[in-house]
């Protein structure tokens, strides 16, 4: 009996060993910088002037397959259709009933179409017409400063905990639509000291959402049946966040804490994973392979050497000789996948008039004559344009 638990030992250890080995590693200090052009990821690019009715600036927004959603600051939460016409407002700034104070993060279920926004110690729920419904009460749950992501997923709300202050009870809480817990990951790291606030992401990718922290090296990825496992793991090293407190001057920002690997906000799609990041004093994107795991760097800031910050392209746009993308996201929509960004109307009516595009040979001329009329008929302080690029199967 003792050889033959012996076996089952060494079995589990050299199982979860290999589990462990068999994870994609994701090391930023081998990163290459190979630059990459739209077309060698996608075939299209569609640009969609968001309605003016209610004029916005700071904002977050998201898609799903019949709308666009902006939460617009001090305003509330504005929906559009796919063509960008303005179809309602819902919930509004405020501290009354039914409104909300921040309201940033927010989410919307794909099934029923009502709309959850995230505030301190709550979620308000509003139905699809914009009606307030209920607010469920989470302040329980969180640690630190609690919660600042939402995701709908299975119809169920996950709220992640990044460990912004070392002292959360969970990692990620899960509850049906009416507040009530349905699952709870436990935080597994003993309390730290860093001394400075962090961050994490989560994401949806195919049946799958995906969590991670800037403490585990570990990012994992949860099932519809809410189980959970590593799927990539970040490689260890001194470029990864330190659990003691980091003691923060006017000399050690550059050396020490600007050095460090942060990894801002990361999604993949069937052939790409797409990662936000700063390190080594530069903010990034890097977009890796996922077949030949090769990667390419397109900066989006980066530091020179007389101190001053400057804008670097990121992913150079060949398709219609465009402004480069710069912060991106990622959309699904019956199996075709898009990746999306707002661009500022002032932004791209300058780039238009400069002599990078005017010289420019994209591949689709005929994109390039619609890019320029568009910006013609755009004024500086109209809303953001939404960019829609279709990628390649």
């Amino acid at each position: 009996m003792k050889l033959l638990a012996s076996i089952y030992l060494i079995l589990f250890v050299t199982s979860c060993n290999n589990t462990e080995d068999n994870l994609y590693l994701i090391d930023p200090r081998k990163f290459g910088e190979d630059k990459i052009f739209l077309s060698e990821i996608a075939e299209d690019i569609k640009y969609i002037p968001l309605d003016n009715t209610i004029s916005f600036t700071n904002f977050k927004y998201l898609l799903t397959s019949d709308a666009i959603y902006v939460s617009a600051k001090d305003i509330g939460i504005l929906k559009f259709n796919l063509e960008g016409s303005l179809i309602k407002k819902i919930g509004a700034r405020g501290k009354g009933p039914g409104e909300f104070w921040y309201g940033m993060a927010f989410a919307v279920d794909d099934v029923n179409e009502n709309v959850y926004v995230l505030d301190p110690g709550k979620i308000i729920v509003y139905s699809p017409s914009g009606t307030f419904v209920r607010d469920i009460i989470i302040k329980e749950y969180g640690g630190g400063f609690g919660f600042i992501d939402l995701i709908v997923f299975n119809s169920l709300l996950f709220l992640p905990d990044y460990l912004p202050t070392g002292d959360s009870e969970y990692c990620w809480v899960l509850l049906d639509t009416l507040g009530h817990p349905v699952s709870k990951k436990k935080n597994s790291i003993p309390r730290f000291q860093s001394g400075i606030e962090t961050e994490g992401c989560i994401y949806k990718f195919g049946d799958k959402v995906f969590y991670y922290n800037y403490f585990n090296d570990t990012i994992f990825s949860i099932s519809s049946n809410l189980s959970y496992s590593g799927q990539y793991l970040f490689a260890q090293g001194d470029h990864r966040w330190p659990r003691e407190r980091i003691v923060v001057t006017p000399q050690s920002l550059n050396t020490q804490f600007n050095r460090l690997f942060r990894p801002v906000r990361m999604f993949e799609t069937n052939k790409y994973i797409f990662l936000e990041y700063s390190y080594l004093e530069k903010w990034a994107i890097a977009i890796i392979d996922k077949k030949s795991k090769k990667s390419f760097l397109s900066f989006r800031y980066e530091k020179t050497s007389n101190g001053f910050v400057v804008p670097r392209a990121c992913l150079l746009n060949d398709l219609d000789g465009g402004i480069s993308m710069g912060s991106i996201n990622y959309h699904n929509d019956d199996n075709n996948e898009f990746i999306t960004a707002l661009l500022d109307p002032f932004q791209l009516k300058s780039y238009v008039a400069t002599d990078s595009f005017k010289k420019s040979n994209p591949k689709n001329p005929e994109k390039k004559k619609e890019l320029e009329k568009l910006a013609h008929n755009l004024k500086e302080t109209d809303n953001p344009i939404l960019v829609l690029v279709s990628l390649k199967k």
